[in-house]
């Protein structure tokens, strides 16, 4: 009944999709666009998991000092979508679309706490654990539907369509992240407003 959990749901789902995309069609991707042997381009999935880990870590200590965190979300989010556009465009020299590619990882590490606080902070009280089962479903359609969206995409040689498409998918991702956040601080400063 909570428009702001199936935003919170839709967010989970865009940002699965990105990184369905990068996780498995990115290395054959660039493998097409900037040929370079797969043993290389394979090092982008790993890239991208430790930026992602260090992101995470940063990304801890950050949550705690920021008030709006839909602003923390947008700012890592919208700087790996634009890595990846920039990867997808084929402009840049072959072992730096590699190293760019994966630290579109270390924006998405960073937000990843500041997601998962900004969905506590829309569950209505005592019922965070149905939220976030609700909302953490969106991972799983995400990796379901992105799978052959994507694959479809590389099997008819639309390679810099994948790093778009991720790239897209962080957008439409932050969209949610900031209607949740505004939706989290009006309410915020209704409950704070006193009495008539």
């Amino acid at each position: 009944k909570l428009p702001s959990v199936w935003l919170c749901f839709s967010f989970f789902f865009w940002s699965t999709c990105a990184l369905s995309a990068i996780q498995t069609f990115a290395s054959p991707a660039m493998q097409s666009m900037y040929g370079l042997p797969l043993s290389v381009t394979a090092l982008i999935v790993t890239g991208y998991m430790l930026c992602g880990a260090a992101g995470m870590v940063v990304g801890g200590f950050l949550v705690g000092r920021v008030k709006r965190l839909e602003s923390v979300i947008s700012i890592c989010m919208l700087g790996s979508g634009l890595l990846l556009f920039i990867v997808g465009t084929g402009w840049l020299p072959a072992m730096v679309a590699v190293v760019v590619a994966s630290l579109a990882g270390l924006g998405t590490g960073l937000a990843g706490p500041s997601r998962d606080m900004l969905i506590k902070r829309a569950a209505p009280p005592g019922a965070t654990g149905r939220v976030y089962g609700t909302v953490y479903s969106g991972l799983d359609l995400g990796f379901c539907l992105a799978a052959p969206v994507f694959g479809y995409m590389l099997d008819h040689q639309m390679n810099n369509a994948v790093f778009y498409g991720s790239a897209i998918a962080l957008v439409l991702s932050v969209v949610s992240a900031v209607i949740v956040g505004d939706g989290v601080s009006k309410k915020s400063k209704a409950a704070l407003a006193p009495a008539a």
